[in-house]
């Protein structure tokens, strides 16, 4: 970004019309591509009205809100232009004329946000704005993203929930949800009614797949197969409720009918390979290979299905949400499909999932390849706590310090300091990173009182007056 100089011969007496004839001829630079002209002229709105507070201060409240908007105008086109600084500071000038101006709370918390920078405040700004404007469901969605960032998990979910009380079709909300919470049956059915409004017909046959494995109830299939009768996961899906329901036959008549059209894929190797193993449990005879497969020039399949699994089919059931098989398939990948796996895959959410699926070193694997990238402060957290659940406090901590020399004010990272204080019963220092937090944080208290390394301190005083 340019540094860009607020040069200019000082005006004469100023109006309001000043200002507003300045903002119109930014926006006129903008549309004819001379960016550079437009913020000098946008950061000159910025330089004039704060030369002229004395005087503004002194406007009628009608005239103050004009510009308080004026200058949440100026800073939402510093923010496209990528001005950050000055937009900030243009947006903050812009509620302090108007504590009730919404737009300029909102916007400072959504782009604090988008940088992934000074979380906390983004969060106090949006909880203001929520506030003033408690049916904006955007603001409640970009507060419950906040939330999330924090690691405030319930609080995230109650922010995602209040956006969709307020429109109930609201696809971004849903899918938020969907995030932290993707085997919720109740809001996988109403994206779903959402999706069929809408006609998005690939996403609807993947959330009435999960609805299927997650009820067993074969209408959502039904529903699905109406939409794209030869739909492989439809078919997969409906062929192991089959077979939960005992209905071998007409289990193996659909992994037949799949084996012919994707013989060699893994996943259908695994259901055909399932269903003739139950059989044979239940005494049943089943199909000969040679019979079902004459025809292809398959000899079999007598390669252990383990030899046959790869990245891919994680994938499938991963983000078809069907977990426990993904966890399944992953247990017997080998290296070369796990290193592709993370090259797919490189991401913090699919990292947070390893880690709380006691995947802990593939999580730290990918948590690497991604610091290599960038120094991003979520990333290192994970990391700091995959080392500090090692038992490698100078480790974690040194990850910590990084995230804090950044940002002095990362409640979660603060949080973890006093872990690792408490871990080396150094009760003074666990108590100062507690406050800490908390002061940043008030929704940490909650995390600490479910901390079982804090529970020696349970019976301190300075430990009931932080968490109270």
């Amino acid at each position: 970004m340019i540094n860009l100089p607020l040069f200019g011969r000082r005006r004469g007496e100023s109006t309001i019309k000043t200002y507003e004839k300045v903002l119109e001829d930014a926006k006129t630079s903008i549309k004819n591509g001379d960016e550079d002209k437009a913020l000098i002229l946008l950061r000159r709105i910025l330089r004039w009205i704060t030369e002229d507070m004395e005087k503004v201060v002194k406007m009628s409240e009608e005239e103050r809100k004009r510009i308080s908007k004026l200058l949440t105008e100026a800073g939402e086109n510093m923010l496209i232009l990528k001005d950050y600084d000055y937009a900030i500071k243009t947006l903050e000038k812009a509620k302090a004329l108007d504590e009730r101006n919404v737009r300029a709370w909102f916007d400072i918390g959504r782009n604090l946000l988008q940088r992934n920078t000074q979380i906390p405040y983004a969060i106090s700004c949006l909880q203001e704005a929520v506030k003033i404007d408690p049916h904006n469901a955007e603001a409640h969605i970009l507060l419950g993203e906040g939330y999330r960032l924090q690691g405030q998990k319930e609080k995230a979910l109650a922010s995602y929930r209040k956006a969709l009380e307020i429109d109930k079709e609201n696809e971004m909300a849903l899918e938020k949800l969907l995030k932290l919470d993707p085997n919720n049956v109740e809001i996988l059915k109403k994206y779903a009614e959402v999706l069929e409004k809408k006609g998005e017909k690939e996403n609807l046959i993947i959330t009435y797949n999960k609805l299927a494995n997650l009820t067993n109830d074969p209408s959502y299939l039904e529903k699905g197969l109406q939409l794209d009768p030869d739909n492989k996961e439809l078919l997969i899906t409906k062929a192991y409720i089959l077979k939960q329901q005992n209905k071998y036959s007409e289990a193996l008549e659909i992994a037949k009918s799949l084996m012919e059209k994707y013989s060699d894929d893994p996943g259908v190797q695994l259901l055909y390979g399932e269903i003739v193993e139950s059989e044979e449990e239940e005494g049943i005879k089943p199909i000969e290979v040679e019979d079902l497969f004459g025809d292809l020039n398959i000899e079999g399949i007598e390669i252990p299905v383990e030899e046959k699994i790869s990245y891919e089919d994680f994938l499938n059931y991963y983000e078809n949400g069907q977990i426990e098989r993904a966890l399944e398939v992953l247990e017997k990948l080998e290296e070369e499909d796990i290193n592709r796996l993370l090259e797919e895959r490189e991401d913090l959410q699919f990292a947070e999932f390893l880690f709380s699926h006691g995947k802990v070193d593939i999580a730290e694997r990918l948590l690497n390849k991604m610091l290599e990238r960038e120094k991003n402060e979520d990333v290192l957290y994970l990391k700091s706590r995959i080392l500090i659940e090692r038992g490698q406090l100078d480790e974690g901590e040194k990850y910590l310090n990084e995230i804090l020399k950044k940002n002095i004010k990362n409640a979660k990272a603060l949080f973890q300091k006093a872990r690792i204080m408490a871990l080396r019963d150094n009760e003074m220092g666990a108590r100062n990173f507690m406050l800490m937090s908390v002061k940043l944080d008030p929704g940490i208290k909650e995390s600490m009182k479910n901390e079982k390394l804090f529970e020696k301190y349970a019976d301190k005083d300075w430990f009931k007056k932080i968490v109270s």
